[in-house]
């Protein structure tokens, strides 16, 4: 995580789905009133590339600057936004 309230967290990908929301069951649960209960989720597809998809959230997941609207791969260091909160793929 690179901005937002869990700056500085780091979640190991281990070929499963991270969750992504304010719902206490996410993976990565967001304090954030910008973020969806169930806002998006992260998994990889079956080549390996990793995949953000929004969840159909109010405020929507931000990929660079693009707001999504289908699942789309994932570079290395592209910043993915949720209301204040921006997370990184990194090796």
């Amino acid at each position: 995580m690179t901005e937002g309230t869990l700056t500085g967290t780091t979640v190991a990908l281990q070929g499963q789905t991270i969750t992504l929301g304010r719902a206490h069951d996410s993976t990565i649960v967001l304090d954030d009133d910008y973020a969806s209960s169930r806002h998006a989720r992260i998994y990889p597809d079956r080549d390996g590339q990793w995949i953000v998809e929004d969840l159909g959230s109010t405020n929507g997941t931000y990929l660079d600057r693009t707001r999504l609207t289908t699942p789309t791969p994932i570079s290395l260091g592209a910043p993915i936004r949720i209301g204040k909160t921006v997370i990184e793929l990194r090796k």
